[in-house]
């Protein structure tokens, strides 16, 4: 059987005799053991992730978020009449005036002259 006194004893001799190789033999075990800790990690299989399917089953009417509702009375397109009745164009329809259509003609004439100005 071996000895752990005298090997005790063989080591610590050795260590007194040569500081300097002894110092050199321990880093090196202690980067073969990092490395070799390393190497264990990486080579073993990666634990298989488990996924669960859950079906989804409706057995209830779906819940709308909140919104604008749209009144009834509300259509997205609509029929247009021909002409305007007499009570619409009182409503809406402003006849012009000489003076607004001048105005308006120099408006555009400007914006015209503008745009054109340094045209040949």
């Amino acid at each position: 059987m071996l000895d752990f006194e005298d090997l005790r004893e063989n080591i610590s001799d050795f260590i007194e005799e040569n500081p300097l190789l002894s110092r050199i033999a321990a880093i090196v075990l202690f980067f073969f053991m990092t490395a070799l800790v390393i190497i264990l990690i990486q080579t073993s299989k990666p634990k298989p992730k488990k996924y669960e399917r859950t079906d989804i089953i409706l057995d209830s009417k779906p819940l709308y978020p909140d919104g604008p509702d749209i009144e009834k009375d509300y259509y997205h397109s609509r029929t247009t009449k021909e002409s305007w009745s007499d009570e619409e164009i009182k409503q809406w329809f402003t006849p012009s005036d000489p003076k607004m259509i001048n105005e308006l003609e120099k408006a555009n004439d400007r914006i015209v002259n503008e745009i054109t100005g340094a045209a040949p």
